[in-house]
């Protein structure tokens, strides 16, 4: 998806960035380049951060057209960015999983006691385990 960002830049000051088609999103850097990347990195984040409130990602696609006549982007430069956000969704995904058949009776017995499912516990499980090995 295209994310069209405004960069500002003001005389003794860093490039500036807002992203419009995500509220909140700002993003920075000391060159231009430098500022295009970590924009991308913000959004990501951003995207990151909605999911894991459990919110679904909601896209307002602004067109250039609408960005340019805004006042409050009077003067910027504009610049695109794409960014694959395919992955960017709450929405279930089947796979396949093969374990040994005791842990699958230990994940069982597990889920039985406390309200959960396999698949719930699964990710919670991985989410766990990422979020402490960087």
């Amino acid at each position: 998806m295209l994310f069209h960002l405004v960069i500002h830049k003001d005389e003794d000051s860093t490039y500036g960035v807002t992203i419009p088609s995500l509220e909140g999103a700002f993003s920075h850097g000391d060159t231009l380049e430098e500022a295009v990347l970590n924009s991308k990195e913000a959004i990501q984040f951003h995207l990151e951060g909605i999911l894991e409130d459990g919110i679904e990602p909601d896209f307002k696609h602004l067109t250039l057209d609408e960005i340019k006549t805004n006042p409050d982007y009077q003067g910027a430069d504009l610049i695109s960015v794409d960014i694959d956000t395919s992955a960017y969704t709450l929405k279930p995904e089947r796979f396949n999983v093969s374990w040994p058949r005791y842990l699958i009776k230990e994940v069982d017995q597990y889920t039985t006691q406390h309200p959960d499912t396999r698949s719930s516990f699964l990710a919670k499980a991985a989410k766990k385990y990422i979020e402490q090995n960087p």
